[in-house]
């Protein structure tokens, strides 16, 4: 049975779980229960499926299942649940870290020296641990049902032990793994927006002068891209010369244009160090993190090489006004003054845009589709509702997944006519990795040697989530971000994601067909109905009957033509087994 049990969960796995939702063998019903020959809606079933997973990346438990099929309106009940969970704090930290694309592990790490060279982390410790820390702070904000405008008014950071040795933040050492915290360098709060791992992920290159990351700014909270504007650069300008170039923007017409709203932005930047370079840090430590001071003055008081040891200091308050001595515009936000980070989030904050643009990003990461591409009165719609619930995430989540097009699988009408909806869901490969941990207990794991974890070492990658990394795994194989190179998701079936799909489901079955068989019945993941030995054709057919509902959400019955094909794979593999044995 267990070489059985393997090809079949396998089959299972990596077949329909592309989708979530996908309906093919369910009944089409209205959402209100009242046919529609002109739309077509996924079963209430189906429709529980697709709002489990996209709310939470896991599929609904049998139990829900039956609740729903038994009675559709139990699925209201259970949305409030699934948002309440900690799997929805998880697909929030998903969303975020695909809008602020700081999950970027190809690129090289912080070096472990220091005080985390005593603290015995590797480079996997590091990426998880810094990366996290404004995912965290989001996460709390929603799911302690605060503003959402707090993600760019807090007046507080989120750290754990790791971030709190790289930054010298407060750290209860004997407290909760991930803590509120503040900075203690002088910078002002305003929630991610005063956040170290933000700019050290986005950084000023040269002579940017931190435009980079105020249009990051403006287009990822307020869906104002200023690099998107149409320019005309009538040149002329030596950009070698930064004093020119500062004096061009802000007295040539062409250049006027934009910086006039993008430099005021970029001028709460300057007390940030451009960028955090892991080359800088060995170097420091290489010489003894002490500046020579026999050399001179260090230039720019901001790089003396003692800032670059663990505690870093990514912030000088000395250097905050730097851009009034490049003569560039003082502080402000599309003609409105701030004289520093937290006036700019309170801004930021009452701006219209930033209601709409945070409707958008939630239903182009729930819809999977371009945030832009939702029409301005869908959008305009959750914005409503967003501002009416005190910015309450959850209030708006809820109305977006229980919406009649978030349920509509396809329209029939006129293609012509303008009809909204979202139409088919592709799983992410955050939400593979959690459904098959949830339906097996399996995580895809790889373990590296350790020969790249000296001190300061680029290659110390040990124990790797080959799903959710793409360093040595496959998270942009499978459609995702990996921060850097690919920065948009994709949401289409194609082969590498089919193949590392496959190759995951394989594991995974092979994992619970071993452990599932060691445990007790009751605590079994998946084979609750068989034994290693179970022959008989009924008792093989009642569990595949609860398999296709647990791992597909399907209703089928024992002769059905899902489970006869799911049988006829088992007959295969058992006949194949007969035959080696007997020869």
């Amino acid at each position: 049975m267990n070489v059985r049990a393997h090809w079949i969960l396998a089959a299972l796995c990596a077949g329909e779980l592309t989708l979530s939702g996908c309906g093919k063998d369910q009944a089409i019903e209205d959402v209100d229960g009242i046919q529609d020959p002109q739309i077509e809606h996924l079963s209430s079933t189906d429709r529980l499926l697709r709002v489990s997973m996209a709310v939470r990346g896991i599929r609904p438990s049998v139990a829900d299942l039956d609740r729903v099929h038994d009675d559709p309106r139990a699925i209201d009940d259970l949305v409030d649940t699934y948002l309440a969970s900690y799997e929805f704090g998880e697909t929030v930290r998903d969303l975020h870290a695909e809008l602020y694309l700081v999950r970027a592990d190809t690129t090289f790490q912080l070096p472990v020296q220091g005080v985390l060279e005593d603290l015995e982390y590797d480079q996997i410790d590091l990426h998880e641990s810094t990366v996290e820390a404004p995912l965290r702070l989001v996460e709390d904000v929603i799911m302690n049902d605060r503003p959402y405008t707090e993600i760019v008014t807090g007046q507080y950071a989120y750290a754990d032990r790791v971030v709190s040795e790289i930054y010298g933040l407060p750290y209860d050492a004997d407290g909760e793994t991930w803590q509120k915290t503040v900075w203690t360098d002088g910078r002002p709060h305003a929630g991610v927006l005063s956040d170290s791992e933000m700019w050290r992920r986005h950084v000023s290159n040269a002579q940017n002068f931190h435009r980079g990351r105020a249009n990051f700014v403006s287009n990822t909270f307020l869906c104002e891209d200023i690099a998107d504007r149409d320019v005309v650069v009538l040149g002329g300008v030596d950009l070698s010369d930064p004093a020119e170039v500062a004096d061009a923007v802000m007295s040539q017409e062409s250049c006027t244009g934009c910086h006039q709203v993008i430099d005021p932005i970029a001028a709460v930047f300057w007390g940030y160090k451009e960028q955090l370079g892991r080359g800088a840090i060995n170097e420091a430590y290489r010489v003894g993190c002490e500046w020579d001071w026999s050399k001179g003055e260090p230039p720019r008081g901001s790089y003396r090489i003692d800032h670059w040891c663990y505690p870093l200091r990514f912030y000088v308050v000395s250097d905050e006004n730097l851009w009034d001595e490049w003569g560039l515009r003082p502080p402000g936000l599309f003609g409105e003054p701030a004289r520093n980070m937290t006036e700019l989030g309170e801004l930021i904050a009452r701006d219209n845009r930033f209601a709409q643009c945070t409707a958008r990003t939630f239903y182009g990461y729930l819809g999977q589709m371009e945030r832009m591409a939702v029409p301005f009165d869908v959008a305009s719609d959750y914005q409503t509702t967003l501002t009416q619930n005190d910015f309450n995430i959850k209030a708006m989540v809820r109305e977006m997944v229980m919406s009649e097009e978030f349920a509509t699988i396809r329209v029939l009408q006129d293609p012509k006519a303008e009809v909204f909806y979202p139409g088919m869901q592709v799983i992410r490969p955050e939400q593979y990795s959690r459904t098959l941990f949830d339906l097996t207990g399996f995580r895809w794991l790889a373990n590296q040697d350790q020969s790249g974890c000296a001190a300061g070492g680029n290659n110390c990658w040990l124990s790797v989530d080959l799903l959710n990394t793409d360093l040595y795994g496959f998270r942009s194989m499978q459609g995702g971000v990996d921060g850097y190179t690919v920065t948009s998701p994709i949401h289409t079936p194609t082969p590498t994601k089919a193949l590392a799909m496959g190759m995951a489901s394989d594991e995974a079955a092979g994992f619970v067909v071993e452990f599932d068989f060691s445990m007790p019945v009751t605590e079994r993941h998946l084979l609750q109905l068989v034994e290693p030995e179970t022959s008989d054709e009924a008792a093989i057919r009642s569990q595949l009957v609860w398999l296709h509902k647990r791992i597909l959400g399907e209703f089928v019955g024992v002769d059905s033509q899902s489970v006869n094909l799911s049988y006829g794979l088992w007959e295969t593999v058992y006949d194949r087994e007969q035959n080696s044995s007997s020869a």
